[in-house]
């Protein structure tokens, strides 16, 4: 038997699914992450095709049942429009979206990353998007439980002195000794850089000023790390690369 529900949430992705429907990827307040059907999405007199599409808020009524949830009725919260019309920022906001899937499974609540979520896509939306995107995938990474350790040697245990080195294997900076061939170098601006980004209030971030050379780095290694947990590559950091070698 279906059980109808209310939930507010974000879409993250959507995909066409047969002649005129769509399977879209939800994160809810309420329930986390769910996979849903929207059938008759893709046609001409849909009221649901302009507001099922990536990163909009919107308040969501749904049925549940044995098979895929259904989108049932939708109210758009937020559109956050920039993103999908430029280019760079839809992007970081993919990288966002895919690093998210990735972390937490379907149907486990996490009212936390819904509001980390909400306050991302709003800097994406109207700051730089390549320091919205890398605040908030290192914030999120923290709280799916991935927190790099940067004081003392995540090998040894040991006090880390800088400059040191930094070992995705062991999830932060280590010491020389513990360092492994061709690990990537871990500065005093580096830790003073992502001291700055775990300490931000993303819903209140700001301003403040980065050079290249820094926002490379904590970018580097911030992939490194996601690449490592997650165990497998992300494809919108294919996407990120290409947009960046255009500029």
């Amino acid at each position: 038997m279906a059980v109808e529900y209310q939930t507010e949430a974000i879409l993250l992705t959507a995909r066409d699914w047969g002649v005129a429907d769509r399977v879209v990827t939800l994160f809810s307040r309420e329930y986390g992450i769910i996979t849903a059907m929207a059938y008759g999405t893709r046609k001409p007199k849909s009221k649901l095709g302009g507001a099922l599409q990536p990163f909009i808020h919107l308040n969501l009524s749904m049925s549940g049942g044995k098979g895929m949830d259904v989108i049932k009725q939708c109210e758009v919260h937020t559109s956050f429009r920039d993103i999908r019309e430029d280019l760079s920022r839809l992007a970081y906001a993919n990288f966002i979206a895919e690093l998210t899937t990735g972390l937490w499974p379907e149907r486990q609540s996490e009212p936390e990353v819904f509001d980390t979520l909400l306050c991302v896509l709003n800097l994406i939306a109207t700051r730089n998007p390549r320091i919205a995107a890398l605040a908030g995938a290192w914030n999120l990474m923290v709280l799916a439980g991935f927190q790099p350790e940067y004081e003392w040697c995540a090998h040894c245990g040991r006090k880390l002195n800088l400059p040191a080195y930094f070992n995705f294997a062991d999830g932060g900076g280590v010491c020389s000794e513990c360092s492994s061939p061709n690990a990537p170098s871990f500065e005093q601006e580096d830790k003073e850089f992502l001291d700055k980004l775990f300490a931000m209030d993303l819903s209140q971030p700001g301003h403040f000023g980065i050079n290249i050379r820094t926002l490379s780095r904590a970018e580097n290694l911030l992939y490194g790390f996601v690449r490592h947990q997650l165990e497998r590559p992300l494809k919108s950091l294919e996407f990120i690369n290409r947009i960046n070698a255009l500029a």
